[in-house]
């Protein structure tokens, strides 16, 4: 069957080059907002070595990225010996609140480009400590990439990855944070200290939220321990090496070879030097300095804290939580005293601090959304403490670190460019008054009013790098510095009385208490644990705490936040920590050439301006070319190539085959361009002898599509929720549908012979969804909803063959039941008038067609049918009018099944679920023909995973119709590939 043939070669040409080779996956911004900005000006700034790439309202910053950009050269081109011969390519943008920056090897020349948003207040505020502005930070770091990216490039481009292990993960942030960064808490110490002592340094165990990090802290660590142990020279022979490969037509770098080969050690003895170096060192420091408490704990519904407050009545605690790594959404939740009868309300990307109201009632906080055009930013919102009458307060720029005070006057910080600022909005009204006037790249947060209500405490991260904490009068915005810039302190906490601040320092490279005395202008310790803690309340005195209680929280382990009470008073210990004499040498080793903490902008650095010209940036990501034959009489040359514009305005993908033994009769092919320029995403498809397949009869029907179709995706910010998404699509074809080898087809059932027609539609569908992330998605899905309206006409135009009208829609919803059981209850309604294809019929369909989405850049569509299936029936339904319902009591069985085949295969979570599948099928008005089915059984679904990264839900099932339960007439036994959800 040349068909399934054709469609085989074609899957494995693109599967190759764009699952097994990790350099393809190109990213840029919009994979990570989901949105398009059209508004955006684009330019072009050039220095010497570098294209500069940011929006025109942005102009001014090309200059201070230039600096820094020029100094890394210069500094990583000496430590590495690497140089490039085309320039490296720069994007700035600060359209999206997201405190990040990546590095792609893709690009001419293997040159790659950084992309980085810039003019993020808490992610420098809060994530990182040390005296780097923001832009200095990330800015060198992934350009420390791309110059690790060159140093290990192979002759074999991209192609490298199926032959050497160049970029392991750990080893390529380590390498980048060694050559641009120094060693710090939130950096690597306080992760890698808290992995050591609980025994389990391992950063893909699934065990912590903080795995990310410290995924960078091992790298960090491992990669000064080596520069410290083996010198900077072996660091640049182990980039430089490399081993034949293909038979000896390419040479490769492969990180465990090029390991043996410069060390003369194997990585795993490395490791096991480098584990047992830092376990005498962290083991060594914990022995010295206090274990958390155990007693005066404080109980949440929660497996990690990011923030906790007691209200002003004490009545009630709240807290923002995240359940659990299989349950990852934060919560803002409340509680009884005790921690029970928690009430969850709100949720998303929540973002801490919030505040409480001085009555109670209500709480503040702030939450990332999205706001005008689409961009994700952090907004201000307000809750009772039931959950009820959330609304949203601000909608002009980021706002978050809210504050409450004494009259309820509201507190905040908004951040303009790259400077924050603190805001007040007084009851009632919407009117907000700047009371600072600060300028350049400053960053605040952590706001608490005095009790007196006329001051308040703030967290600064000021334009000189320095980080401290400050006292702001709000009448008149004067400002007083309370802390040293020698370390780093954040989030004061009033006492009752006003007259002491407990605040968070992290001079011990983990956080710790202390408390600052305002009259005296004095500090003590409060807390010196081995794994620290930090404060978030201060609540008054009792008849047991006399000078009231902290309320802190810590990391216990690596799996488990704390959180517990703490006395203000003195810490009276020893703070004197002596370590074994070198087991510390790596904490401070350096490359050679260092980078300066701070750059000041240098516009001469600039040779050249221009407008950017998307379609002149579009760069080549992979091709691949080769023989190929479909037996004796089909046999030619295909190849596949993919293209990308790095701000992924274009798209280009095509694959085909150039038949040599028919060019005009077999020769197949298909170009995909997305343009993302505008709002919605335009996607064009122009296809010859395309090869789409679909089960038909007894059978499986090939149907060649030539022709082509332009669809739209719009994504709609209406009503906008947490992880809730509402878009418009639309697709217009025009393509001659022709069936393969349809004499062939084994029909039943009535079913008519398919047809060869040239057809001409239009469908538009608009989808609601929410689907929180959930570890076991992708077979036991928790309570979430759906709606899909969808409308699809085609006309006889153009020559066209086929004419019809049809409606469909479909909602489906998740209830709870008992504990983690979940009531699945989906229908669908669908209608149509005219005539369509016989194989485009509506009604009920013989079998379970394949229905799970795989991507647009793999050819299979595995969504084959239109047709649904009550599971227990072995036959086709015909008609024009369908009313079809499922329900289905699930429950998870395993999380795992531990089963790993072939390497690449893994069989994961499974759930059991008993269903009930009921459906209607007649025609026009002939509703009392209509034919009504009602089926009952079990299945078992289970998510199977490929290559580590695509997810299938597949099931098997035993179904029958409910006339012949208790009996053994009718019982079908049936293997299916469908999502837990159904669109």
């Amino acid at each position: 069957m040349p068909s399934l043939y054709r469609l085989l070669c074609t899957t494995i040409l693109v599967v190759t080059c764009t699952s097994l080779l990790p350099a393809a996956q190109a990213q840029h911004f919009r994979s990570f907002s989901g949105r398009n900005h059209p508004h955006l000006s684009w330019q072009i700034a050039e220095t010497a070595h570098f294209q500069i790439c940011y929006p025109a309202h942005l102009a001014g910053l090309e200059a201070q990225a230039a600096a820094i950009a020029e100094t890394t050269y210069q500094t990583l081109s000496a430590n590495l010996g690497v140089t490039f011969d085309r320039k490296l390519r720069i994007y700035l943008s600060d359209e999206d609140d997201i405190g990040n920056g990546f590095a792609v090897s893709i690009g001419p020349q293997g040159t790659g480009y950084t992309q980085i948003w810039v003019h993020v207040n808490d992610a420098l505020l809060q994530r990182w400590t040390g005296s780097e502005k923001w832009l200095r930070k990330v800015l060198a770091h992934e350009l420390a990439h791309l110059f690790h990216y060159r140093a290990v490039r192979s002759n074999l481009g991209p192609f490298a990855y199926a032959f050497s292990d160049p970029l392991p993960r750990f080893w390529t942030e380590g390498l980048a944070q060694y050559a641009t960064e120094r060693w710090d808490a939130q950096r690597g110490d306080r992760w890698l200290r808290t992995a050591v002592l609980d025994d389990a340094l391992s950063y893909q165990d699934g065990r912590s939220v903080w795995n990310g990090r410290l995924l960078y802290a091992v790298g960090n660590s491992q990669m000064r321990y080596f520069a410290a142990q083996y010198g900077d020279s072996t660091l640049t022979r182990l980039l430089a090496h490399r081993r034949p490969a293909l038979l000896g037509l390419g040479r490769v770098h492969d990180f465990g070879a090029a390991f043996q080969a410069t060390t003369g050690r194997s990585y795993r003895r490395f490791y096991d030097d480098w584990r047992r170096h830092i376990n005498v060192y962290y083991n060594t420091l914990a022995g010295q300095m206090a274990p958390l408490p155990d007693t005066a704990r404080v109980r949440f519904p929660g497996q990690y804290v990011y923030d906790v407050q007691v209200s002003p009545s004490g009545r009630h605690r709240a807290a923002v939580v995240l359940p659990s790594l299989a349950r990852p959404v934060r919560r803002l939740i409340v509680t009884d005293p005790r921690g029970q009868e928690a009430q969850v309300v709100a949720e998303g990307s929540i973002r801490p601090p919030f505040s409480w109201s001085p009555s109670g009632s209500h709480l503040a906080f702030a939450r990332t959304g999205r706001g005008p055009g689409g961009a994700l930013e952090s907004a201000l919102y307000v809750v009772r403490h039931d959950g009820r009458g959330l609304r949203r307060l601000t909608d002009r720029w980021g706002a978050s670190h809210p504050a409450f005070g004494p009259d309820s006057t509201l507190a905040f910080v908004a951040t303009t460019g790259p400077t924050a600022q603190l805001y007040v909005r007084s009851p009632g009204t919407t009117h907000d008054r700047a009371v600072t006037t600060f300028t350049g790249d400053v960053q605040l947060g952590d706001l608490r009013w005095h009790p007196g209500g006329t001051h308040l405490v703030a967290s600064r991260f000021d334009a000189e790098g320095q980080r401290t904490l400050i006292l702001v009068e709000v009448a008149t915005g004067e400002v007083r510095t309370l802390t040293d810039a020698l370390h780093d302190d954040r989030s004061g906490v009033w006492s009752p009385d006003g007259r002491r601040l407990a605040f968070t320092s992290l001079r011990d490279a983990v956080p710790n208490v202390f408390i600052y005395h305002l009259e005296a202008d004095t500090t003590h310790r409060a807390t010196f644990y081995a794994l620290g803690a930090s404060v978030h309340d201060w609540l008054p005195p009792d008849s047991v705490w006399t000078e009231g209680r902290l309320l802190l929280t810590a990391q216990a382990r690596k799996s488990e936040d704390v959180a517990f009470y703490a006395a203000p008073t003195p810490y009276t210990g020893s703070t004197t920590v002596r370590l074994p004499e070198g087991y510390t040498a790596w904490l401070t080793h350096q490359p050679p050439a260092t980078l300066p903490v701070s750059m000041p902008a240098d516009p001469t650095l600039v040779q050249t301006r221009r407008p950017y010209r998307s379609l002149r940036e579009l760069t080549h990501i992979v091709s691949l070319a080769g023989p190929y034959a479909l037996g004796v009489n089909e046999w030619g040359v295909g190849g596949v190539t993919s293209w990308l514009e790095p701000l992924g305005h274009h798209v280009l993908v095509a694959f085909g085959g150039l038949a040599l033994t028919d060019p005009a009769g077999q020769s197949f092919g298909e170009v995909l361009y997305v343009n993302n320029v505008w709002k919605p995403t335009i996607q064009v498809q122009l296809y010859r002898s395309n090869t789409e397949t679909r089960l038909y009869g007894r059978d499986v029907l090939f149907e060649e599509l030539t022709g082509g179709e332009v669809e739209v995706d719009w994504p709609l910010d209406v009503r906008v929720r947490p992880y809730t998404s509402t878009r418009l699509g639309t697709r217009l074809r025009y393509a001659t549908v022709t069936p393969l080898e349809a004499d062939e087809l084994n029909l039943v059932d009535n079913l008519v012979p398919p047809q060869e027609a040239q057809q001409a539609d239009l469908q538009v569908s608009l989808t609601r969804r929410r689907v929180r992330p959930y570890r076991y998605n992708a077979v036991h899905p928790l309570d979430d909803y759906g709606l899909r309206a969808r409308i699809t006409g085609a006309a006889s135009v153009l020559g066209a063959d086929v004419s019809f009208l049809r409606g469909d829609l479909a909602a489906w919803t998740l209830q709870p039941m008992i504990g983690a059981h979940r009531l699945f209850l989906y229908g669908r309604a669908q209608a149509q008038t005219g005539t369509s294809l016989p194989q485009d019929y509506l009604g009920f369909s013989r079998y379970d067609e394949p229905a799970v989405p795989l991507g647009v850049f793999v050819p299979i569509d595995l969504q084959w049918g239109d047709a649904e299936r009550v599971r227990g029936y072995r036959a086709y339904a015909f008609g024009n009018r369908v009313l079809f319902g499922s329900a289905e009591y699930r429950a998870l069985l395993l999380p795992d099944l531990q089963t790993r085949l072939l390497g690449v295969i893994s069989l994961g979570s499974t759930a059991l679920a008993a269903f009930a599948d009921a459906g209607l099928v007649w025609s026009d008005d002939a509703f009392d023909d209509a034919e009504g089915r009602v089926g009952v059984g079990l299945e078992l679904k289970n998510g199977l995973r490929l290559f580590n990264a695509l997810t299938i839900t597949h099931a098997v099932g035993l179904a029958q119709p409910a006339a012949d339960v208790g009996t053994d007439n009718r019982l079908d036994l049936y293997y299916r590939l469908r999502a837990a959800v159904p669109f």
